[in-house]
C-alpha cells in the first residue's frame, strides 16, 4: 500500500470528487456492510442492509461482504435460508468473526498486537470446574462457566473444529468466581496465548484488519451495537459510514432538543469518529444538526426498493382489505391499528378486514384485544411470511401506527403496487415519503379516531379519485428506486473519502504548526 504525503493511500485520490461518466457507480475498493448478526426472523434494519448490499451487486457490479460478529452455530443454515429467499445472491457473501478466527494460520494469529496495561492471568476452564459444554455435529464449540447462582456468566472458551482452544473470554479477572474485569485471550494453534486484551472489541478490530488486508475499503456500519466499537476503527485506507436506522432520541423525547436515547448516546457523542453519518431522512439530519455540533460529515440517503413494473397498479385492490407488515412489539403500537379498524367498522357500518403479518412478544396481548373488541373474524395474525409483501397488491390500504418509523421501507413497498398508506405522522419517516392526500394519508400520532376516519374516507372515494391516488403512490415510490439510491451511495462514498483526506491534511498542517520540542 502506497501512502501519499499526508498518510492516506494514493488510490483514495481516485475516489473523491464528482464522478465522470467513465467512473463506476461505486468507487473502486473493497465494499462491506458491518452488523452484529443476522437473526432468523429479521426486521427493518437487517432487511435494509441486505437489500442495499444486493443493490450494490446488481446495480453497480460491486462484490459486497456482510461482516458479522455474533456467535452462532448456524451460519451455514442462515446462508442457505437467505439464498433460498433470494436475499444472498452471487457476489454477496455472509462472513462471521468466529468462523474465520478458527481458520486462521499461525502466521495470521501472530500478527495480533497485545493490549496495553492488561490485567489478569490467562486460564482455560479446567476439567475440575463446573461448566457447560456446547456441542454441535459432535464437536465441542464452546465451554461456559457460571458463578454459583448459575446465572452470572464468568467465562466462555471457544474452540476450533480440531478441538484446540481458540479464545478464552474471562469475566472474573479481579477475583476468581466473582464477576469483575475482563480478559480476552486469542490462542495459537497449540492452544497457548498469542495476545490478550481487556476488551473484546480489540479482537473484533484485529479480525477487521485481516479482512481488509490493507485494501482501500468502504465499510457501511448498520448495527448500533457494532457502531459502538466501530468508533475505534480508524484506518487510513478505510472509509467508515454509519447508517442511523432509527430515532436517536429517547422514548417520549420531543425533537429536536430531546434527550438522546441511551443506546445511541455513546456513538452520537463520537459522530466525528466516522467518515460519514448517513441519515434516512432530511428531517432527522436537520434535527441532529440542531441538537449537536455537527462534524460536517452527515448526509441523507433514503432506503430503496427494487420496483418492478406493475400492470395497472390502480386496479385489483380489495376495498375492504388492509395489510400490515411488521414485528409485533410495543414500538409498533398495533393496538391502535386494530382499534382504528374496529372504529371504522362501527362508525360506518361497512365491512373492513385487516391482516397483520409478523411475530413478536405482543402477539398474545393483540389476540386478547382482538377478542375483546369482537374482531376475531375480521382481524387476523397469520404470523411471519416471506411472501407477505405480495398481499399489498391485493390490499386497498396499509396502516402504520408506530411510535417511531424512520423512513419505513414497508410504506414504499406498499405504495409501489398502489396500496395506500395511512400513517401516524411520527418524527423521521412517513412525512418524508407521503404527501398527505396526494399519494397517501398522514394523521396525528396517537389519534385512533382520525385513522379510522381516513379508512372510511378511502372506502368512499370516487373511483377516478381512487385510481389517481394509487397512481400517485406508485409514482412517489419510484423516487426510492435501487438505481437512484446506489448512485447516491457512490457520490456519498466519494464525499466521505474526500472528507477523510481533508481531515488528514488538517491534522498534518496542525502538527506542523505546533511548537517543536527542543
Amino acid at each position: 500500500m502506497t501512502l501519499n504525503n499526508i498518510g492516506v493511500p494514493e488510490d483514495f485520490e481516485d475516489s473523491v470528487g464528482s464522478r465522470p461518466s467513465s467512473r463506476p457507480v461505486l468507487p473502486r475498493g473493497y465494499h462491506c456492510a458491518v452488523t452484529w448478526g443476522i437473526p432468523t426472523e429479521y426486521g427493518g434494519m437487517t432487511n435494509s442492509l441486505l437489500h442495499r448490499s444486493r443493490a450494490f451487486v446488481q446495480e453497480a457490479g460491486a462484490a459486497v461482504d456482510i461482516l458479522t460478529f455474533e456467535w452462532s452455530e448456524d451460519y451455514d443454515e442462515i446462508r442457505c435460508e437467505l439464498e433460498v429467499a433470494g436475499e444472498l445472491v452471487p457476489g454477496l457473501t455472509l462472513r462471521n468473526l468466529w468462523e474465520e478466527l478458527g481458520q486462521l494460520t499461525e502466521a495470521q494469529l501472530n500478527t495480533a498486537t497485545p493490549g496495553k496495561n492488561v490485567k489478569g492471568e490467562f486460564s482455560a476452564i479446567g476439567e475440575e470446574e463446573d461448566f457447560t459444554d456446547e456441542v454441535s455435529g459432535g464437536l465441542l464449540r464452546r465451554r461456559i462457566r457460571y458463578a454459583g447462582d448459575q446465572k452470572t456468566l464468568l467465562q466462555v472458551d471457544y474452540f476450533r473444529p480440531d478441538g484446540s482452544l481458540l479464545v478464552a473470554d474471562r469475566r472474573d479477572v479481579q477475583a476468581k468466581g466473582i464477576a469483575g474485569g475482563r480478559l480476552v485471550t486469542l490462542c495459537g494453534l497449540d492452544g497457548r496465548p498469542v495476545a490478550s486484551w481487556s476488551q473484546v472489541s480489540a479482537l473484533y478490530l484485529f479480525w477487521l484488519d485481516l479482512v481488509v488486508a490493507g485494501r482501500q475499503s468502504f465499510m457501511i456500519v448498520d448495527s448500533k451495537s457494532a457502531a459502538n466499537f466501530m468508533t475505534r476503527y480508524r484506518r487510513d485506507n478505510v472509509v467508515t459510514m454509519h447508517v442511523v436506522h432509527n430515532s436517536h432520541l429517547a422514548s417520549r423525547a420531543v425533537p429536536p432538543y430531546g434527550e438522546l436515547s441511551p443506546s445511541r448516546r455513546y456513538v452520537f457523542e463520537r459522530l466525528g469518529s466516522f467518515d460519514s453519518i448517513v441519515f434516512l431522512t432530511a428531517s432527522q439530519k436537520k434535527d441532529v444538526d440542531l441538537l449537536l455540533d455537527s462534524p460536517g460529515n452527515a448526509c441523507v440517503i433514503p432506503n430503496s426498493r427494487f420496483l418492478p413494473p406493475v400492470s395497472s397498479p390502480e386496479r385489483g385492490h380489495d376495498p375492504e382489505l388492509g395489510v400490515i407488515l411488521g414485528s409485533l412489539t410495543t414500538r409498533k403500537r398495533l393496538e391502535d391499528a386494530v382499534s382504528a379498524l374496529g372504529l371504522a367498522r362501527s362508525s360506518s357500518g361497512m365491512d373492513f378486514n385487516l391482516k397483520i403479518y409478523g411475530k413478536g412478544p405482543e402477539e398474545a396481548s393483540l389476540r386478547d384485544l382482538i377478542a375483546d373488541q369482537d374482531l376475531g373474524e375480521v382481524v387476523t395474525l397469520p404470523g411471519y411470511s416471506a411472501s407477505a409483501r405480495q398481499e399489498f397488491e391485493r390490499a386497498s390500504f396499509t396502516l402504520l401506527s408506530s411510535k417511531l418509523a424512520v423512513q419505513g421501507l414497508v410504506l414504499i413497498e406498499a405504495m409501489s403496487v398502489g396500496c395506500i398508506p395511512i400513517a401516524y405522522d411520527v418524527p423521521y419517516g412517513p412525512a418524508d415519503i407521503i404527501d398527505d392526500g396526494v399519494n397517501g394519508f398522514l394523521v396525528k400520532a396517537g389519534d385512533v379516531q382520525a385513522m379510522a376516519d381516513v379508512i372510511v374516507r378511502l372506502r368512499t372515494m370516487e373511483p377516478t379519485a381512487m385510481e389517481e391516488l394509487r397512481l400517485q403512490a406508485v409514482a412517489k415510490s419510484k423516487t426510492f428506486s435501487d438505481e437512484a439510491a446506489t448512485e447516491r451511495w457512490g457520490a456519498e462514498m466519494r464525499a466521505a473519502a474526500d472528507h477523510k483526506l481533508s481531515a488528514a491534511l488538517d491534522r498534518k498542517i496542525n502538527a506542523a504548526m505546533e511548537p517543536q520540542k527542543v
